[in-house]
């Protein structure tokens, strides 16, 4: 945390996106940047890291958002990442019931680095209601289960709960940190 001369806070925090390979985690994130739906978004490898500033009622906050490539063989990588995090979205495609499951493989490997951040659920592609696969109860479930602080379905294609997805986090983050009376603007 840093604060200005005028008594503004300047805080930077780092989330990172987990979630099978096409699930939508850069979808999303290229909504929340650009509030843009791009088509033929080519896989992450590794990691891309993003930068998006928020207006707090107190100053600014800075997200890094770390959005980490969903192949299996990218996995022994997530302890490295999920260093110094600050929050984690967890995603699955409603329309493919492999990867709500996988949200379970994915949960412990961040867990055993970033123990007591704030995590949130999330079910992309919620403009597919026709191809549904997944139960809000099952996420529901699952959710419980693993201890996440919320589950949010969204489309980053109609731009539906994009906002909100990040908000509710950045807002659990900020409460998490002592700053619970913070607005964002």
């Amino acid at each position: 945390m840093i604060v200005t001369e005028q008594n503004e806070l300047n805080l930077t925090y780092k989330i990172c996106i987990f979630g099978d390979s096409g699930v939508g985690k850069t979808t999303i994130v290229n909504r929340y940047l650009t509030n843009n739906f791009l088509t033929n978004i080519k896989s992450t490898l590794g990691a891309a890291i993003h930068i998006k500033y928020v207006d707090l009622d107190k100053g600014k906050a800075t997200l890094q958002v770390w959005d980490f490539g969903g192949e299996e063989k990218f996995k022994f990588l997530i302890s490295s990442y999920a260093q110094g995090a600050s929050g984690g979205i967890f995603m699955f495609d409603l329309t493919n019931y492999d990867s709500l499951i996988n949200v379970i493989n994915w949960h412990p490997e961040f867990r055993k680095i970033a123990r007591r951040v704030p995590l949130i659920m999330v079910g992309s592609k919620l403009d597919l209601e026709e191809k549904r696969i997944c139960r809000e109860e099952d996420a529901i479930d699952i959710m419980q289960l693993y201890k996440f602080h919320n589950y949010i379905e969204c489309s980053s294609k109609t731009g539906e709960n994009v906002e909100l997805v990040f908000k509710d986090l950045l807002l659990r983050i900020l409460s998490e940190q002592g700053y619970a009376q913070i607005k964002l603007i």
